[in-house]
């Protein structure tokens, strides 16, 4: 039988072998893709203060639309920044 370990060891082996010998992986060659923040309204009212008129988000932030409500209902501003 096959302990983790063994198995680790298989699969690394094969990679290692498919790569040319470098042992490095495809994963690591590819730019890994940009990454984007989901802001449900939860999020968006922990970042906005008492009195505070203006959020700040990450310039790629997406805003769920129940936050769009919230900002507009409340007449909060958003920057990205």
């Amino acid at each position: 039988m096959l302990t983790k370990g063994a198995v680790e060891d298989l699969i690394m082996e094969h990679l290692s072998r498919s790569n040319g010998g470098s042992g490095a992986t495809a994963r690591q060659k590819t730019v890994p893709p940009a990454r984007r923040v989901f802001l449900s309204d939860w999020e968006l009212r922990k970042l906005c203060r008492p009195g505070d008129r203006t959020v700040t988000v990450p310039p790629n932030a997406i805003l769920s639309p129940l936050s769009l409500d919230w900002i507009e209902y409340n007449g909060v501003k958003i920057v990205r920044q």
